[in-house]
């Protein structure tokens, strides 16, 4: 039984954070740097693990569970077990870097997936000839993020749609799935990190605490934060760039309003912006640390983040 190998990009969301959960739209963006994900059936009903996060591990098929360092992975596999004709070795190999928060958990859910997907394929003979089409792509973000929900309570899945179809994207969560368009590729993006990560579930979680009492000043901090992105997708839409970049400066502001800006973000934000050829600066991600975005020219202490053109494939 022969190796199928997978891979999805990382991503960043642009603009639309928190509000999206609630149905607002958002603009997510696949960045080059992947995970790939080595598959090899196995005769036993074992699915075997090799990543750089943790000791290698052999669980049952019928026993995975969504906890631990490699939930993710345990959890992705698991939602497939019983379409599964064999067991798997996993090995896992990334080059996202882990300090800028690069949707690195969608993009392991993608590639895992679909290494899943092409090892049942492949044991029936039908991988040369199958494709990943829109079908494909939108069961795959389905079910995953129906895993991120069921490990972090809450979640949009933008980043997770930028690992499948890559590129810039409109994501809007609907009633029957999402909404997705593709975008003109954007002005040079680079990033920084702050230094430190709240994990997104607790600044939720914070987020929904502060809310209390305060809920109608609070849907309407959303509703802002909507109307923003959505001004911003447009722009995108036109390549207006200068109206573009002047809703993601628009909606940092928002996100500060929020209250998961704080003095180091806010510090970052603004020493980026007083850089020649920049454009704009804002918190990327749900924010209380991890990273700052700026669009344009990339400031000394940024790290450029170019565009992933591919979402998640399967290599022949």
């Amino acid at each position: 039984m022969s190796e199928v190998v997978a891979s999805a990009p990382g991503s960043i969301m642009i603009t639309g954070e928190h509000a999206v959960v609630y149905g607002h739209p958002a603009i997510v963006t696949a960045i080059d740097q992947r995970i790939t994900v080595y598959a090899k059936p196995r005769s036993e009903r074992v699915l075997e693990i090799h990543s750089a996060i943790s000791d290698p591990v052999e669980i049952p098929l019928d026993e995975l569970t969504e906890s631990g360092p490699l939930r993710f992975v345990t959890g992705t596999v698991a939602r497939y077990r019983e379409a599964l004709r064999h067991g798997l070795t996993l090995r896992i190999e990334s080059t996202i870097d882990s300090t800028l928060g690069l949707g690195s958990s969608a993009a392991v859910i993608a590639a895992v997936s679909l290494a899943v997907i092409g090892s049942n394929w492949r044991d029936s003979n039908k991988l040369n000839s199958a494709k990943l089409d829109e079908q494909v792509l939108h069961d795959v973000h389905r079910q995953g993020l129906a895993l991120i929900r069921a490990i972090q309570g809450r979640g949009s899945g933008a980043d997770l749609a930028a690992s499948l179809w890559g590129g810039m994207l409109r994501y809007q969560l609907v009633d029957d799935g999402c909404a997705i368009k593709t975008l003109p590729f954007p002005p040079p993006l680079s990033l920084c990190y702050c230094g430190y990560k709240t994990p997104t579930e607790q600044v939720l979680e914070a987020v929904a605490k502060s809310s209390k009492g305060r809920e109608e000043e609070i849907d309407g901090v959303y509703s802002c934060m909507g109307s923003s992105a959505q001004r911003a997708i447009e722009a995108a839409d036109q390549q207006d760039w200068r109206n573009f970049a002047q809703e993601l400066n628009h909606y940092q502001q928002h996100m500060k309003t929020l209250g998961v800006s704080d003095p180091t973000l806010d510090q970052l934000v603004a020493e980026a912006r007083s850089q020649p050829g920049n454009q704009a600066a804002k918190i990327s991600g749900s924010g209380l640390g991890d990273c700052v975005l700026a669009v344009g020219g990339a400031p000394e202490t940024f790290s450029s983040s170019p565009v992933a053109q591919r979402g998640a494939l399967i290599h022949g």
